[in-house]
């Protein structure tokens, strides 16, 4: 049974995430602490949470394991506070940035990071098979809950990085999620004035879709503006996530702002490996020119990326992906949209404005779709995708790290890959022109179109 996708497990609660099955995946995971041990749960505002983060806690409960619930919570907030506690492990019920009728499950190891593929799978293996554990009566676990994890983060975000502001304007997009408890009032401890948008808890997401991209952040590019701030941040549902604008008003994508945080990380440190996944923009390759740094490229998704941070513990000075999850091993192994504003005011501070340090980086056109598909092809479309980009570009380079990447002769590239977590196919093209980039994209949609029709009619 294939429960995990590219962050976790998400799902429909009425179809794949029932709360009959995800009583028995936390049995999984309390059997895989050997049922014993402490374990904090964290929960986003969706009203499909309610009943899973009962069904959770009823299967660590019955698995022996002690729970501390911090409550509604940013995920970073989480681990920073799983960080502070020394649990066992820590469990995020969120949708993260998917519709607000999707919900899912985050598993945490002790070291703030994801489970391990080969957990992932024990656990997937003890659903199917139904060999998890419950303990007797007298060993049941106990429930407590914590509502100081805000706090914790706070605190923890603060004593990493100093950063002082001087009434400077900051504005938060808070996507109606749970960092409207945390950003403002980090904003406000280091001296600055928050503004905030979409700072009310909406289970809806009826303001503003949970996906942070360019063209749904007009709102935070028009109040950045209008008010002469110094830049401005938009995170998604859970808060794991962040696009940053400049003081135009100008949305940078995460590839953007995770070459100005690589760049700082290999201007302190002299060298390092940087860490991002294939989908990433070729700016990354900048870096490489202009510093001794070695570029690791992973599979699409945080996992993969904590893996390979975990694999190169002592090398790694930076890893993020294009969403906008940036990563520090000294701080969480996940997004933490508080740490990287703090790194990004100190960045503006030492070096000018945010469009002055972006318009530096060389430019690419790189456009990203999503087309719809049933998921029960997506294993077969990739199979099919990947015979007739054979045909199509014989010349091109292909790489199959995740989903088919085709670089051709002059860099440009076009990605095909199945999304983790939704029932979509995500399609990446990229040149140095952007007429060339469209181009490229039609014939990408053209061979997408051609290979799936082939499936459905068969």
């Amino acid at each position: 049974m294939r429960l995990f996708g590219t962050s976790g497990i998400r799902g429909e609660i009425d179809k794949l995430l029932t709360p009959e099955l995800v009583t028995k995946i936390a049995l999984a995971y309390a059997t895989l602490l050997d049922n014993n041990g402490l374990v904090l749960i964290g929960n986003d505002e969706r009203l499909p949470t309610r009943s899973i983060k009962h069904a959770i806690i009823a299967g660590l409960i019955s698995g022996g394991i002690d729970i501390i619930d911090v409550g509604l919570v940013p995920t970073p907030a989480l681990l920073h506070t799983l960080k502070e506690i020394k649990a066992d492990g820590a469990i995020m019920i969120t949708g993260s940035h998917t519709p607000p009728h999707i919900t899912g499950i985050l598993f945490f190891m002790n070291d703030t990071g994801e489970l391990t593929p080969e957990l992932e799978k024990k656990i997937e293996n003890m659903v199917s098979e139904g060999s998890f554990k419950r303990v007797p009566w007298n060993n049941v676990g106990s429930l407590e809950t914590f509502d100081q994890a805000v706090d914790i983060y706070i605190d923890h975000v603060k004593s990493c990085i100093s950063c002082s502001l001087s009434g400077e304007k900051i504005v938060v997009d808070c996507c109606n999620g749970p960092q409207s408890l945390a950003l403002p009032l980090l904003i406000k401890e280091i001296g600055g004035e928050p503004i905030s948008i979409y700072e009310t808890i909406d289970p809806y997401h009826s303001e503003r879709d949970p996906y942070p991209r360019p063209d749904n952040l007009g709102q935070l590019s028009h109040k950045v503006a209008e008010e002469g701030a110094l830049l401005g941040i938009a995170v998604d549902g859970d808060g794991d996530r962040a696009l940053f604008s400049d003081e135009k008003g100008n949305i940078l994508w995460g590839d953007i702002t995770g070459v100005i945080f690589a760049q700082n990380e290999l201007a302190r440190k002299g060298k390092g490996v940087i860490i991002c996944p294939i989908n990433t923009s070729r700016i990354v390759e900048y870096i490489a020119k202009r510093f001794p740094c070695k570029i690791v490229y992973t599979r699409v998704g945080p996992p993969a990326i904590i893996n390979a941070i975990r694999e190169r513990r002592k090398e790694v000075v930076f890893a993020f992906e294009e969403t906008g999850k940036y990563i520090w091993p000294e701080n969480v192994l996940y997004g933490d949209p508080a740490y990287a504003l703090l790194k990004i005011i100190n960045i503006v501070k030492q070096n000018g404005p945010l469009s002055a340090i972006s318009s530096s980086l060389p430019r690419y056109s790189l456009i990203k779709i999503s087309k719809p598909i049933a998921w029960e092809f997506r294993e077969l479309l990739i199979k099919t995708i990947f015979h007739k980009v054979k045909e199509r570009f014989p010349n091109a380079n292909l790489v199959t790290i995740d989903g088919i990447k085709v670089i051709l002769e002059d860099g440009s590239w076009i990605l095909f890959r199945p999304s983790g977590t939704e029932p979509v196919f995500r399609i990446y093209v990229e040149s140095e022109h952007e007429d060339k980039a469209i181009k490229l994209l039609k014939e990408a949609e053209s061979l997408f179109e051609e290979s799936y029709h082939a499936l459905r009619r068969e």
